[in-house]
This record gives structure tokens, C-alpha cells and sequence, in this order.
């Protein structure tokens, strides 16, 4: 997008992000927002978020992250993180602060996450005994086949894979998809797939008012 804050792009008369928040929150116990920039605009933003029913956990800017009944607040990447270190080192602050034993990512460019995104996510998690759920949803590759799109950063993940996140982002890993691919997660299908539809391009925001 230009290197414009993504999330703060108006779209049919609100932030992307703040769309991001309203799918969310009777989801999850409270927010928090992954920015490293134009932090008050966002402190602004989340703290006109009113969750009203807990959950789990969540992480927004990136995403969302949750703890408590209220926001917990605007978190940048952690200082000892090399800076413009990409949505693994967002993900890594997030599972330092979370006080909740899941966390729930969702990238700020997702204005039309399910409604029920959180609870399908942790009963796979729990009957899978994985560390990390992951929705994803069918789309047609070049070949004609029909074929599994994971959404990785809007993955639930347990705070117990921490410790493993911190040695990979030592050793120059910066994927999220292939970190998660290195520990126990399990696939959820959703859909449609227009519900994890990413506004990559301000053209993608004709519809803006």
C-alpha cells in the first residue's frame, strides 16, 4: 500500500483494523494491538473496544491480543527484537505479554473474520492435542485442483510454544508458515475463503467511504 499503515486504511467508513476488532470481540477475554507506529491512533482505537463476552485469547495489528475483560494495550515490537523484523517478531511480543494460556493472532488486513473463529480453532486445537490451529480454505491452484490456503497469521497458538519461537527468530527465521510447519498444529477448514480475504492493495479499497 505505499508503506501507509495498512490497518488504519478507511474501509466502508472504519479503520481496517477497528473491523478486525468488531469481529472479535465477543470472541475473546480482551485486545491488545501489534503496531510500531502511530501508537496513540491506535491506544484511540482500542480503547473504544468494548468486549463483552470472554473466551480465550487474541493478538490485532498484526492483530489482536488478549488477557483480561479490558484492552491491555498497544504493544510494539519488543526492543531486544531487530527492528522491521516482520510478523514473526509481532507474534514473539505477543506470546511475552499474553496471560492467558492461548493466543489468538489476526492480521489487521482481515475486515471479515468469522464470528466464530476462535471457539472452532481452539476445539481443533484440543482435540488435536496441537500447539497451533491454523484455518484454512480451499482455493483452485493453476493446475485446476482444488487446494488447502493456510492463513497463518490468524492462527491460534499456545504460549507454551514461546521458548521455541525465541530460538528460531535467533537462528534468522522470519516465516510465519514455516515456523508453524515445524510444530504440532493441525489445519481447520473454514468457509468461504472471502471471510480471510487480505486488502493487500489500496484498490482492493475502492469501496472506502
Amino acid at each position: 500500500m505505499g508503506g501507509v499503515d495498512k490497518g488504519l486504511q478507511p474501509w466502508r467508513g472504519q479503520p481496517l483494523i477497528q473491523w478486525v476488532m468488531n469481529a472479535l470481540w465477543h470472541q475473546v477475554q480482551a485486545m491488545a494491538i501489534s503496531a510500531n507506529r502511530n501508537l496513540p491512533i491506535h491506544e484511540s482505537l482500542l480503547r473504544g473496544a468494548c468486549p463483552t463476552r470472554a473466551s480465550d485469547a487474541t493478538f490485532a495489528g498484526l492483530a489482536a491480543l488478549t488477557c483480561r475483560p479490558q484492552h491491555l494495550g498497544v504493544f510494539p515490537d519488543d526492543p531486544n527484537l531487530p527492528p522491521q523484523s516482520g510478523p514473526l517478531a509481532g507474534i514473539l511480543t505477543g506470546l511475552r505479554q499474553v496471560q492467558t494460556d492461548w493466543l489468538q493472532l489476526a492480521a489487521c488486513d482481515t475486515p471479515r473474520l468469522p464470528k466464530d473463529l476462535v471457539e472452532r480453532l481452539m476445539d481443533a486445537a484440543r482435540s488435536a492435542d496441537a500447539d497451533i490451529a491454523v484455518p484454512c480454505t480451499k482455493e483452485i491452484a493453476l493446475d485446476g485442483r482444488p487446494q488447502s490456503r493456510p492463513h497463518w497469521t490468524c492462527a491460534l497458538m499456545h504460549k507454551r510454544v514461546t521458548p521455541d519461537l525465541a530460538a528460531a527468530f535467533v537462528k534468522g527465521e522470519r516465516k510465519v508458515g514455516q515456523w508453524i510447519r515445524s510444530q504440532r498444529w493441525v489445519e481447520v477448514s473454514f468457509a468461504p475463503a472471502s471471510d480471510f480475504e487480505n486488502m493487500n492493495t489500496l484498490e482492493t479499497l475502492d469501496d472506502r467511504d
